[in-house]
Order: C-alpha cells, then structure tokens, then sequence
C-alpha cells in the first residue's frame, strides 16, 4: 500500500506542476517537512525530492503535506487530483484492514469484560489474559485503547463516529478547490479528546449544535483535525449513543492556547483562540504581520486576504480560527490559511470624564 502512495506523490502530485511552480513548492517544503536547505537542493530532479519527502514524513503524511502546500500556493488542479487519488487508496486501504482491525477490537472487548464466567476461575483468566476481575478497573483500560485508536487514524473513514457538539462557528465564504465556498468551523469532543472541524458544506450547519451528539461517516482525518465534506454523512445521535464528556476536555477545548507551549507546537498544529494585539508590524493590502502578546511571551500572526474592510489597532483582540503554527525564518508564528478565520474585537475604551460646571 505504501507503493500506491509513493506513486501518486510522485505521477499525480510532483508531476503536474511546472519548473517555476516546483521551484516555489520548495521554498515552502522547508517550512512543512524536517529537510535541510543544502539536502533540498542535492534533488536535482522531482524523483529524488520525492525521495526526500518520503524519507523525512513517511509515505501518506508525505502526500498530505504536499497537498497541503499545493493548496497555500493555489495550485488547486494539482490538489484536488492528489486528494483524490489519496481517498481512493485511502477507501482500499480501509476496505482491507476493516475486517482485520473488526477481529482485534472484538478480542480486546473480549479480553477486558467482567463477566461473572470469566471470573469463575483464575486458571481459566489466566490462560485467557483477561481483564482483572473488579469490572470497575476495566471501564480505564478500554478508554486507554479508545485513545490509541484516535491516534493512530488518518485517511478517509467510513464508520460512523459519535461526537459531542461543543461549538461552532457562523458560515462564512472562502476560496476552495471548487472555487468560493461557504464553510464553518466547529469543535467537537469524544470522553477521551477534543477535535476541530472543517465543515466544507454549510448545509451541516443545523446538525452541528452545540450540546448535541451527532454521528459522522465517510469524512477524512487528518492528524490535526477532521474534515467533513458533501459527500459526508452527518445525523443526530439516538438516546442509546449520547457522548458524555468530562468538564475538563471542554475546558481544554474552549481554552486559548499560551504564546509559550504554542512555540513548541510542531509546525502545521491547528490552533482557535483569541489573542491580544501588541503591535501591528507591517502592513499591506493583501497581508498583515500582527504582533500578540500574554503572560508568557509574544509571538507574531501572519493574515493572508484582503485587508481593507479590518481596522485593527494596538490593544485590540483577535480571534483566530483555523490558523496553524509556521515559521518565518527562525521564529515561530501563527499564519492564517484558505480556511481560516480572523475576527477583530475591539478594546472597549473609558468613557471620558464630564468637565464639572463652575
């Protein structure tokens, strides 16, 4: 399987841009892959860049983040074949190990229940491997894999997911692979985890309340966040699969992240959160360069767009949404996407002071 992805990185992906656009595409390959200037430039022709990619992120991260950089160059032809090629060897990939991942789930559900047969005997447990015989201790254990699982996912996933609706954002229209589109964003969480979503069809938006349990099938995982398109399916959970989830992964979900952790974040993290504005570093029609600051550090906010309609001074918040962690140069920043989100909030200013009368 890994072949499939080496060959659409290279004949579907690498292959469908020019000299000047791969010339470009490297710049941003430093910022996306663990690959050294002088290394890059040893690739003298698009197999050994390949090559390079494969060998610093793997087979299918490869393609993802090079579909990635496609999209921040608008090469949007060239993604939009890679990403479809990438969910049709995603859809066998999943088709093959489906079966197989069915039987080891049900083994472990096997090996950790409590059931008063498993407990008759010790000798018997112990042949079985089975859970420990307090049934209280295996309810952990089971979250644990439920855990490992999350982790491990990526690719198009056909089985239905319940998810808690934590919150979601208004629709708003941006540039797609189909041209202008109107999409949203939201945050959903499982008992064990919190995840962020891009909703790539506002007709999901009435599903997508928050407090609400919803079931998701055949949308795409990525390692930082979910995507659901019109070919997804979305509908609200029955009374026997309501997800509960503990206080403090909504507290986590909702918190902004701090300037300090944010900088240790690898690059291409998701980060939501509102921000305040230290200083406005440099300023064009199409971008600004905003300086944030709190209590652990500043760091730098790069907004791709049109700037003309965002009046945004210092001491003003900022609420970013969908933004993930780069880097310009040797610092860390947070740049803004084709999904993302930017919102000003102004600072509430004091009211002046009425002139006593003499």
């Amino acid at each position: 399987m890994e072949r499939e992805y080496k060959e659409i990185l290279l004949l579907t992906g690498l292959d469908e841009i020019n000299e000047e656009e791969l010339q470009r595409f490297k710049f941003f390959v430093l910022d996306e892959f663990k690959i050294s200037r002088s290394k890059l430039d040893k690739a003298t022709n698009r197999t050994e860049l390949a090559d390079q990619l494969i060998q610093s992120a793997g087979p299918v991260s490869a393609v993802t983040k090079t579909i990635c950089i496609f999209r921040k160059l608008s090469y949007m032809h060239a993604a939009n074949r890679l990403q479809e090629q990438k969910n049709k060897v995603d859809s066998r990939y999943m088709t093959n190990t489906k079966k197989k991942g069915t039987q080891e789930v049900e083994e472990r559900s096997k090996d950790e229940n409590c059931s008063g047969a498993s407990a008759t005997s010790k000798d018997e447990a112990s042949k079985k491997h089975s859970a420990p015989e307090v049934c209280p201790q295996a309810k952990p254990q089971k979250k644990q894999i439920v855990a490992g699982q999350e982790a491990t996912r990526e690719g198009l996933q056909k089985d239905p997911l319940a998810l808690l609706v934590l919150k979601a954002t208004m629709p708003f229209e941006c540039e797609t692979q189909k041209g202008k589109q109107t999409i949203f964003h939201a945050t959903v969480a499982t008992e064990t985890n919190f995840f962020f979503v891009k909703v790539l069809s506002a007709e999901f938006k009435d599903k997508f309340t928050p407090h609400r349990t919803i079931k998701i099938s055949n949308y795409l995982w990525y390692s930082k966040f979910l995507e659901v398109t019109s070919s997804s399916i979305v509908v609200e959970a029955d009374a026997d699969h309501q997800v509960c989830v503990p206080n403090s992964i909504k507290e986590k979900a909702g918190r902004t992240p701090m300037i300090k952790k944010l900088k240790t974040e690898p690059r291409g993290t998701i980060v939501n959160g509102m921000f305040k504005v230290q200083k406005i570093i440099e300023q064009r029609r199409d971008r600004v360069l905003y300086g944030i600051h709190d209590s652990t550090g500043e760091m730098e906010v790069l907004v791709f767009g049109n700037q003309d309609q965002v009046k945004c001074e210092e001491g003003d918040k900022i609420r970013l949404t969908f933004f993930e962690v780069s880097k310009r140069g040797e610092k860390i920043q947070l740049k803004s996407g084709p999904y993302s989100f930017f919102k000003v909030i102004k600072a509430t200013k004091p009211k002046t002071e009425k002139e006593s009368a003499c």
